[in-house]
């Protein structure tokens, strides 16, 4: 797990190799346990180290050892890639980067895991291809080789990766499927800029402007992703299951997607005895996915919350691991739990039972609001964008915790709910679906044990009728009644047309896969992704997700009909019933869904003294300034009935502009 950037001159005027520096070194805390570099010009190729290059890697003999520090390379090339390296795997100084092949002809710059490296190495091997290293990123340098842009097909994992092939002289850049991993890019008409994060690319010479249409959707629409758009103008981002191709002698860039995920669509009555068939396949996929994961040279812990998904994670871990005696895992993993006290929300209860049947290590972290106050503009800078809830700040919390018990790779039940189908919306499309396809023997059968589902008969059919009701009326329709909050600024959100507010989640999908898909590959899941990448990132630990990225799992369940997810009223029907036997009973059976929530209204009242300074008068392009600190106190009691999101997104936004020093 690393950090990645690049910069290339467009004119081909020499680029300062110190700016490639400042880039890499925003990168620090991706990567602390070494740096490299390496720089083109037409006739020469230079590859140079930094202050947290080991001497093992300046006094190794691979072909792409440093042979300078970057200070003392001289302003004579107008292309250089940078890497921050997270040890992982292949501990020694081959694992340094950029990597290249062995003419000098490809180089690389990678982040993130490629969990079945062994067998495309065996593979490769078999082919005729040698390796040098013990690294997945040596890999995917042969892949590319062998396979050209094909050899994207062949990955299981997460990551992105820039590659500059000098024989046809372009960069090749890719994001995974699901997009765990970050890639950004910068365009001007002197500069083409890469790196993992934001952060990298707002130094100067890189302009820095605030992209009024997200800020929009951010601040008014209460959303969180913009396609490939950011809240900096000249930023963009390299979207899920992407690639970019930048011819350097036509000087073109062009953007391909290469994955799409495909769903089964057809509805099916529940069989019994296919159940029994998807769930041993759903068992077997579950393990073999967590399995890859534990491929690691450092130990690794596991993030515990108590809800099913993360219970479903440890209590498969300590299974694998009772016969193999990992050393990476040790004879008791370490359970981390973000926990909160004297609250209802808090989740301890069920992650103890857990830890009781697998006799983990519980370690809880404990985030209260004057930490938040204190650490809020840190939050602002390592996430790079507003976020939407506090929520993020209890798992920034818990991954300091992490960090400061050694552990260096944690597993995660993120993506579980996209997969399984876990949250409420959920159930609105699994109705329509069975209405839509005339099966009303199913639909009396499953309404009628609706006891256990996290969503109540009333609001189904309130969704179900406006699903039937909207249907038959042109879209525009579906948005004529929304309402802004009367606190925005008149004219940004008049010169802001794009309202295309979502009303009625769920029911404009046609089916349970289909919205799932959406969550999973569009929508809720790259959200929450990029919070988990840079909460880890933050203190350099490595999050790996097997409910997200493994494509083996991911396919499978995506083939099995949507009546087989929701099923007798329970969600994630399939992950239960596989789990059976391995989870404590208490949680297989859990039929509410609290989700990872701190007392979000009791924190941001106990800091609204404080975070009243954020609100300043260059926030007036965008809110009602004046208006909201001469009710700021009302606002903030207002909270437990409208909820704390639209106060908190304006104050967030204020705290992000300050850090990044926007206008």
């Amino acid at each position: 797990m690393c950090g990645i950037a690049g910069l290339y001159n467009l004119k081909q005027v020499p680029i300062d190799p110190a700016l490639l520096g400042r880039m890499c070194d925003r990168l620090k805390h991706r990567g602390p346990d070494d740096e490299g570099y390496v720089f083109f010009s037409a006739d020469r190729t230079f590859a140079a180290g930094g202050e947290d290059t080991p001497p093992s890697v300046y006094s190794s003999k691979l072909n792409y050892s440093p042979i300078l520090p970057r200070e003392r390379v001289e302003k004579a090339f107008s292309l250089g890639l940078a890497h921050r390296r997270l040890s992982i795997i292949d501990l020694s100084s081959a694992g340094h980067q950029p990597m290249c092949t062995e003419d000098q002809k490809v180089w690389i710059v990678f982040n993130g895991e490629i969990y079945n490296y062994l067998e495309i190495r065996s593979e490769l091997k078999a082919l005729g291809h040698a390796f040098s290293t013990n690294t997945d990123t040596e890999v995917l340098l042969k892949a590319y080789l062998q396979w050209g842009f094909d050899c994207l097909a062949k990955l299981n994992g997460m990551w992105a990766f820039v590659l500059y092939d000098q024989r046809k002289n372009l960069l090749f850049g890719c994001r995974d499927r699901f997009g765990v991993k970050p890639l950004y890019y910068y365009q001007d008409n002197e500069y083409f800029a890469f790196a993992s994060e934001i952060k990298a690319l707002t130094i100067p010479p890189f302009k820095k402007e605030i992209n009024d249409s997200a800020a929009y959707s951010y601040l008014v629409r209460q959303m969180d992703e913009w396609g490939k758009e950011t809240l900096f103008k000249d930023i963009s981002e390299l979207e899920p299951a992407h690639y970019f191709i930048f011819d350097l002698s036509a000087k073109r860039f062009n953007l391909y997607r290469y994955f799409s995920l495909s769903f089964n669509p057809a509805w099916e009555s529940f069989d019994p005895a296919k159940a029994v068939e998807h769930v041993g396949l759903t068992k077997e996929h579950v393990f073999q996915a967590i399995k890859l994961r534990l491929r690691s040279d450092v130990p690794i812990g596991s993030c515990l919350s108590g809800g099913i998904d993360s219970s479903a994670i440890v209590c498969a871990l300590a299974e694998i691991n009772k016969p193999l005696a990992l050393k990476q895992v040790g004879s008791q993993l370490r359970a981390f739990t973000a926990c909160f006290e004297n609250s209802a929300l808090d989740e301890s209860r069920w992650a103890e039972l857990v830890v009781k049947k697998t006799g983990a290590r519980w370690i809880r972290s404990f985030a209260r609001s004057d930490q938040l106050l204190a650490d809020i503009e840190e939050l602002a800078f390592y996430h790079d964008l507003p976020v939407g809830s506090t929520s993020i700040y209890a798992q920034y919390y818990l991954m300091k915790a992490v960090k400061e018990n050694g552990v260096k790779v944690v597993i995660d039940g993120q993506g579980g709910d996209e997969l399984f189908a876990g949250y409420p919306m959920f159930y609105i499309p699994f109705f329509v679906e069975m209405l839509k396809n005339g099966d009303l023997f199913s639909f009396r059968r499953e309404f009628s044990a609706l006891g256990h589902a996290p969503i109540s008969r009333q609001l189904i059919l309130k969704n179900l009728l406006k699903s039937f009701i909207f249907d038959r009326f042109p879209s525009a329709a579906r948005f004529s009644t929304a309402r802004f909050w009367d606190l925005y600024n008149d004219q940004f959100v008049s010169a802001q047309q794009r309202i295309e507010l979502s009303l009625n989640q769920g029911s404009q999908f046609a089916s349970l896969n289909s919205m799932l898909n959406h969550y999973l590959a569009a929508f809720n899941l790259r959200t929450l992704l990029r919070y988990e990448d840079r909460n880890s990132m933050r203190f350099s630990i490595e999050a790996r997700t097997p409910f997200v990225d493994d494509l083996p799992l991911t396919e499978h369940c995506f083939s099995v009909p949507g009546s087989y997810k929701i099923h007798n009223g329970w969600s994630k029907y399939l992950l239960r019933q596989a789990m059976n036997g391995i989870l404590p009973n208490e949680i297989a059976a859990r039929p509410d869904k609290l989700g990872f929530q701190p007392p979000e209204v009791l924190w941001l009242n106990e800091a609204k003294a404080e975070l009243k300074s954020y609100i300043t008068p260059d926030l007036a392009r965008f809110i009602k300034v004046k208006e909201l600190l001469a009710r700021w106190d009302e606002n903030f009691s207002r909270m437990a009935v409208n909820g704390p999101s639209r106060m908190w997104r304006i104050i967030n936004f204020a705290v992000w502009k300050k850090v990044f020093q926007l206008n």
